[in-house]
């Protein structure tokens, strides 16, 4: 028994020494209007490459394992796979009608791509990349029908989130039978949801509210609910400083939430419309939508460290720089 848990708790600790350690670590951002993801230099802060993808991108998630690269395409309805080490797609995976966001747990080889466009979740085989099972959510309220918005998996409960966007609840996907096994009801229009498995811990944006609902993940009880800034977006949780970054597109700031109290600590301003946060070393990325650009905080410190202007992305609403992911 003790020997299962150093196995799992080495699996899980993986990404987190790929993603602060020495070697090369690249940020990667969905350019939504050029159908490319733009490569960054962490340690340049400066873009480094541009890879055409499929149409209209908007997710990005990474597996720290294989240090293969997942972008849903919501314009064409598929995933590109891009290798990172030579910043290429390398495979293109049918998924369901338009997926905005996706979630890979490294520990089983499985992605989870969410397709707003008929209420579904892919589940992905990222071993052979294929798909090996289609999971019809539910929701409940305005506009369920099309309520699959964002997914987060956690590995170490075998579940998987699913943020049911225009309702007021959340999916919870047993990802070991792909079953709808439990609804929670949050806020108004969850969008972000992130799971920090070290903690049991389900953190969910409800963009209508202004708030994030805080979810014990062993037994899907609401602990707590966090007031934020307005419209809030994403989320994303570093466990090694035990934060939780917010985008609230609502007026250009980022919450952070100390996770061990989950309280605001500080409210960072940012670029116009922040979208999305990907954390690698000891900075955190900013997707800005309006501003065609990323910010750079120190995620220690909560300080800005600077800016990094994303080529040829327009500033047209809903065709710009949206998901971001890093190793």
């Amino acid at each position: 028994m003790k020997f299962k848990k150093i196995a799992y708790l080495i699996t899980i600790i993986m990404p987190l020494l790929v993603s602060t350690g020495v070697s090369e670590a690249n940020v990667y951002v969905a350019n939504t209007s050029a159908g490319t993801v733009s490569v960054i230099d962490n340690v340049k802060d400066a873009v480094i490459a541009t890879i055409d993808v499929g149409k209209s991108p908007l997710g990005v998630a990474v597996d720290p394992v294989t240090m293969m690269v997942y972008v849903a395409n919501k314009g064409d309805s598929t995933v590109s796979v891009i290798d990172s080490r030579k910043n290429s797609v390398v495979s293109t995976i049918p998924v369901g009608k338009s997926p905005w966001y996706i979630s890979v747990d490294s520990v089983n080889a499985r992605a989870y791509v969410n397709s707003s466009g008929d209420n579904m979740v892919t589940v992905i085989d990222i071993s052979k990349n294929s798909v090996v099972d289609r999971i019809k959510t539910t929701g409940s309220g305005k506009g369920a029908k099309k309520g699959a918005f964002n997914v987060a998996a956690d590995p170490k409960l075998k579940k998987v989130y699913v943020a049911n966007c225009l309702t007021t609840t959340l999916s919870v996907v047993d990802s070991r039978t792909n079953k709808v096994v439990g609804m929670i009801d949050t806020g108004k229009d969850p969008l972000g949801v992130a799971v920090d498995s070290s903690t049991s811990t389900v953190y969910v944006v409800n963009n209508a509210d202004n708030n994030v609902t805080v979810i014990n993940s062993a037994k899907d009880t609401i602990i707590g609910t966090v007031p934020v800034g307005k419209s809030p977006w994403f989320v994303a949780v570093n466990p090694v400083v035990n934060k939780a970054f917010v985008t609230n597109r609502g007026d250009n700031t980022v919450s952070v939430i100390n996770t061990r109290s989950n309280t605001i600590e500080a409210t960072i301003n940012v670029g116009a419309e922040p979208l999305a946060v990907a954390f690698v070393r000891n900075k955190a990325y900013v997707t800005n939508c309006a501003g065609n650009s990323l910010t750079v905080i120190n995620i220690r410190t909560n300080k800005v460290l600077g800016s990094i202007s994303l080529p040829g992305v327009t500033s047209e609403r809903g065709l710009c720089p949206w998901g971001i992911a890093a190793f």
